[in-house]
C-alpha cells in the first residue's frame, strides 16, 4: 500500500514537472520576438584600480669580450581605470550637486599637489575659482579656455542642505568673480600666482611669475 501511494506520488510529480518545462518553453518562443529595451550599461572597476603597460627591451652592448653588458630600455604608462561608485541615495542626487562633488575631489587632489611645493593650496584653489569667470572668455574655437571653463566653474545652482562646507566655500568664490567689483578676486590674491594665468601662458618666463 506504501509503495503504491509513492508511485502514484512520484507519477504526478513528474507530470507536473513535464507541465512546467512545457509552460516555459511556451512562454520563451512565444515572446522571443519582443523587443526588450534597457538603459545603457557601462563597465566600471574598483576604487583606485589602474591598468599598468611596460615594454622592456634589453641589448647586448658588446663593448667586452663575451658580451656580458647589456643596455635595458624600459617604458611604461599607467592608466587610472574609470570607477563610478555610488550608493543608493545617490541616485536622485541633483545633477549640479554630483557635479559639484566630483569637482571637490578634483580640487582636493589639486590643492594637495600645491601644498607639496609649498603654496597653500586651497587658497591657490579658490583663486582660480575666482577668476574663472574675470579672465576666461568662452569661445567655441578655443579648446584651452573651455577645458578650463568645465574644471573651474563650479556649479552655480542652489546648494542642497546635506552637502559638505567645502562645496560651500568653493560655491562662494566662485560667485566672488561675478561681482561687480572689478577687482572682487582680490580676496585671495595672498596666493601669489594665478593658476589661470599659468595656463594661459602668462606665467612662462619668470619675470612675470614673480
Amino acid at each position: 500500500m506504501y509503495f503504491t501511494s509513492t508511485h502514484s506520488t512520484l507519477k504526478m510529480n513528474g507530470k507536473l514537472f513535464c507541465i512546467s518545462v512545457f509552460l516555459v518553453f511556451n512562454i520563451n518562443f512565444t515572446f522571443c520576438d519582443k523587443i526588450l529595451s534597457r538603459k545603457r550599461r557601462y563597465l566600471t572597476f574598483p576604487e583606485g584600480s589602474s591598468l599598468s603597460v611596460a615594454i622592456c627591451m634589453t641589448a647586448q652592448m658588446g663593448i667586452t669580450p663575451g658580451e656580458i653588458f647589456t643596455e635595458g630600455i624600459n617604458w611604461g604608462i599607467s592608466y587610472e581605470l574609470p570607477n563610478d561608485t555610488k550608493s543608493f541615495k545617490d541616485f536622485k542626487e541633483p545633477l549640479a550637486a554630483t557635479k559639484r562633488r566630483n569637482r571637490r575631489d578634483l580640487y582636493g587632489k589639486m590643492e594637495t599637489l600645491i601644498d607639496s611645493v609649498g603654496y597653500n593650496g586651497r587658497r591657490c584653489l579658490l583663486r582660480a575659482l575666482c577668476e574663472t569667470s574675470e579672465k576666461l572668455i568662452f569661445k567655441e574655437n578655443n579648446l584651452l579656455d573651455k577645458v578650463l571653463s568645465i574644471v573651474f566653474r563650479f556649479p552655480q545652482q542652489k546648494l542642497l542642505t546635506n552637502e559638505p562646507e567645502e562645496h560651500r566655500l568653493y560655491h562662494w568664490a566662485s560667485r566672488m568673480g561675478f561681482g561687480d567689483e572689478k577687482n572682487g578676486c582680490a580676496e585671495f590674491h595672498d596666493c601669489p600666482f594665478s593658476l589661470i594665468d599659468m595656463a594661459l601662458g602668462y606665467h612662462s618666463s619668470v619675470e612675470n611669475f614673480v
